[in-house]
């Protein structure tokens, strides 16, 4: 469940956990029990992981223009040269490259 922020016309605001689905609904104030309006307030990221807080922003900054990434041209001049030869010392199977060390 979130946490809403509401605003008591008696007592001023105060934070409350509501479901989702009764969002739009008015809460009771803890202190009078009034019903009381939800506020509209921006998200509080700062409690967000740093690593998730990173990884949002990159999102959103290569949403219209996603970074393109080009193989060297030294990788490829080096794929096509031992395409046919073999290598010396152990086999592998076709380039990886997700696969570090290899």
């Amino acid at each position: 469940m979130p946490l809403y922020d509401y605003s008591c016309q008696k007592c001023g605001p105060f934070r409350d956990w509501e479901s989702m689905s009764r969002a739009s609904e008015p809460a009771p104030c803890p202190s009078c029990a009034r019903d009381s309006q939800r506020l509209i307030t921006a998200p509080f990221l700062a409690d967000m992981d740093p690593h998730n807080r990173i990884a949002h922003h990159r999102n959103e900054k290569s949403a219209d223009q996603p970074l393109v990434v080009h193989k060297h041209a030294t990788e490829h001049n080096h794929a096509a040269h031992s395409h046919g030869s073999r290598r010396r010392g152990h086999k592998h199977g076709p380039s990886r490259p997700w696969m570090i060390g290899h």
